[in-house]
Parts: C-alpha cells; sequence; structure tokens
C-alpha cells in the first residue's frame, strides 16, 4: 500500500497568496474592509469567493503600503470604510493608487448579536463589501464624495450653522443665570448694547460681571455671522422661489452639489429623509406606511422644512400649498407637521426638477424671484 506524507502548513495566507502569484495564478478581486480611527486601521481581507481572512491592524502611514502590496496580488482591489470624524483623505489617497475605493454611510453593524468591536465591524463590511459588488446594492448605502473645492465651499457654509448654535448656546448661558436668580430668561438679544444697558439697572454687580464675559463673544459672533451671512448670499446667482431665501438655497446646493446625481424623484426624496417608512407584508395590495425615515441628509430636511413654512405665505399658488393649505392652517399640530413635511418633500423633488430642466417654475405655479 503506498503511503502519503502530509507535510506541516507553515505559510500564512498572504504567504500563500504571494505563491501563487509569483506562479502566474493571481487573484482576481481582493475586498478589504476597514474600520477607521485615528491610530489605527483595523482591515479584514477576502480574496475572491474564499473566506474572511483574520483581521490586521495597521499603522496610517502602514496601511497604503499593505493596499499597493494586494495590487500586485489580484486583478482588482476594492476598498470599503465608513464616513465619519476622518473624512475623505484616506479614499483620496486610494483612489491616487487606483483603487476601487468607496465610503459608505455609518449604520450599526451589530446584527442583533449584542457584540460590537473594531474586528467585527471591519469584517461585516468586507462582506457586505462583496455582496454590493456581485449586485447586492441594498448592502451598502455608498456616499458621495465631493471633490476638494466642492467640500471647501460645504464647510463654509457649515461653519455659518455651527457660528448660529454656538452663539444659541452662550446666549443661553446668560438667561439661565438670570432666570437661577429670579430675573426671568430675558427673551431676545439681551448681550445687544440696547438690551444690554437695560439690564445694568436692574442686576446686581455680580451678575454683570458674568455676563459681561459672555457678552464679549457674542458681539463677535454676531459680526461673524453677519460677514459670513453676507458672503454666502452674494455667491448665489440665479432666480429662486419667492419665499426661498438666497442664504436657504446656498446651502443647500452646497450640499448636494450636482442636480444630475439623482435618477428619480424617489432618490430626491431619500436624500432629504422626507420619505416614509414602510412595513408592508402578506397581501401586496395593503401598503403599511408610518413616519419619516430621517435617514437622508438632516441639513437638507431642516432647510426644505423652513423653506415649505414660508411658501405658505409666499406661494400660496404653489400645488402642495393649495392642496394641504386647509391643513396647513389648522389647529391639530400632528397633522400640520405631517402635511409640512409632504409640502417639503415635494418641494425638494420640484427644485431638482426645474435645476435639471425635467420642468418651469410656470408649470409648478412658482413664482420665482432674483
Amino acid at each position: 500500500m503506498k503511503t502519503y506524507q502530509l507535510k506541516p502548513i507553515t505559510e500564512t495566507a498572504e504567504q500563500a497568496t504571494t505563491a501563487n502569484a509569483q506562479k502566474g495564478k493571481i487573484a482576481k478581486e481582493i475586498f478589504l474592509g476597514i474600520d477607521t480611527h485615528e491610530n489605527s486601521y483595523e482591515v479584514a481581507r477576502k480574496i475572491d469567493a474564499g473566506g474572511i481572512q483574520p483581521v490586521q491592524r495597521f499603522k496610517p502611514d502602514k496601511f497604503l503600503g499593505f493596499v499597493a502590496k494586494q495590487q500586485q496580488l489580484a486583478e482588482k482591489v476594492y476598498v470599503v470604510y465608513e464616513a465619519g470624524p476622518l473624512g475623505y483623505v484616506l479614499y483620496r489617497q486610494l483612489k491616487e493608487l487606483g483603487v476601487e475605493a468607496m465610503v459608505c454611510a455609518p449604520e450599526c453593524l451589530e446584527g442583533g448579536s449584542k457584540r460590537k468591536y473594531n474586528k467585527i465591524d471591519a469584517s461585516k463590511l468586507t462582506a457586505r463589501l462583496y455582496s454590493f459588488v456581485h449586485g447586492n446594492q441594498y448592502d451598502l448605502r455608498i456616499v458621495r464624495v465631493p471633490s476638494p473645492e466642492q467640500e471647501a465651499l460645504r464647510a463654509r457654509s457649515r461653519q455659518y450653522d455651527q457660528l448660529v448654535s454656538t452663539r444659541k448656546a452662550l446666549a443661553a448661558q446668560g438667561r439661565s443665570l438670570m432666570l437661577a436668580q429670579g430675573y426671568g430668561s430675558q427673551k431676545g438679544s439681551w448681550w445687544r448694547p440696547v438690551a444690554f444697558e437695560q439690564l445694568r439697572a436692574a442686576l446686581p454687580e455680580w451678575i454683570l460681571a458674568e455676563l459681561v464675559l459672555w457678552q464679549v463673544h457674542l458681539l463677535v459672533l454676531d459680526q461673524q455671522i453677519a460677514e459670513l451671512k453676507s458672503e454666502l448670499v452674494a455667491s448665489f446667482q440665479g432666480p429662486r422661489p419667492k419665499g426661498a431665501g438666497a442664504l436657504t438655497m446656498v446651502q443647500m446646493e452646497r450640499e448636494i452639489y450636482d442636480y444630475n446625481r439623482f435618477k428619480n424623484p424617489h432618490k430626491v426624496g431619500c436624500f432629504g429623509g422626507m420619505c416614509p417608512s414602510e412595513h408592508s407584508t402578506g397581501d401586496p395590495s395593503k401598503q403599511r406606511l408610518g413616519s419619516i425615515t430621517k435617514v437622508g441628509h438632516p441639513r437638507i430636511r431642516v432647510l426644505m422644512v423652513e423653506t415649505a413654512w414660508r411658501m405658505v405665505q409666499f406661494q400660496p399658488d404653489y400645488k402642495p400649498i393649495k392642496k394641504w393649505y386647509p391643513v396647513l392652517t389648522g389647529t391639530n399640530r400632528a397633522l400640520k407637521r405631517k402635511a409640512i413635511v409632504a409640502v417639503a418633500r415635494r418641494l425638494l423633488v420640484d427644485i431638482w426638477r426645474m435645476r435639471t430642466g425635467r420642468i418651469t417654475a410656470q408649470e409648478l405655479g412658482l413664482v420665482m424671484c432674483y
């Protein structure tokens, strides 16, 4: 009887793949899922249809060298990581290497297991990347990455909201102090010169000393907000619907980048997070819709809802306003909130239709202004 001697397995998966590459047996595809952090990357790898290999940890400055090595082993390298505070620097570096890089929207990868840590996240991202590349479009929600120029414009627009938010926070601290000492909440801009002079006559010295510290910062913020608002408004060119301010239109367009990115109205509504949730099962003729998903862009949703309320006053002939006017002017607050979201969703879709040349403002019943 012929006997066979088993050789001990000593080489790693990477060494085996390198050996195959030297023999001319190059992998067709390599998939890398990355859980990114400031000081380290957790990386899971999948070669073709094989299993997901053990997660490896890399320093950010070493990771690109690892990716370059994968390009020597496979015809195509796919990489995905979640959008987050690290921005798109890694995405652009990977693109320069010629890698098929993607950034996906962050979401819970726990999947009901009640276990979440970096290695699991990297492995699940890799599995989803493989499924997405091979046709399952629902496994990843890919983020559209702006160009550096677009990102700079968007950051400038977002800074306006950040300054306004900071001003609100400081103003609230001053009101809290006065309220706690029995002087009321002092609604309005208490830090501005006229209002502050009135407070001087009523407040003790120690409270005034506290408020002056906040007043200095609030007056500076007033100036910075006014200057930035003027800059943003001046950058908007062309007609806009009456009731939609130039500042609103600038901020919206800097968040969207390009209206042609959307293929249909449903995608536009989803981007604003204003499409209803759905739980329909069983009888196909019965559709069960719920509250809006809010999975889209929160800034777009806020801008559109604010604009929709202004449209009630400035655009009475706009079709959605006509349809929902009895509800919007009624007393039922819950129904009013639902109605204004419906108007905002339709307004966002109609702006997209106008910007892409699908319809005119006259056909929509919109009054335009400059």
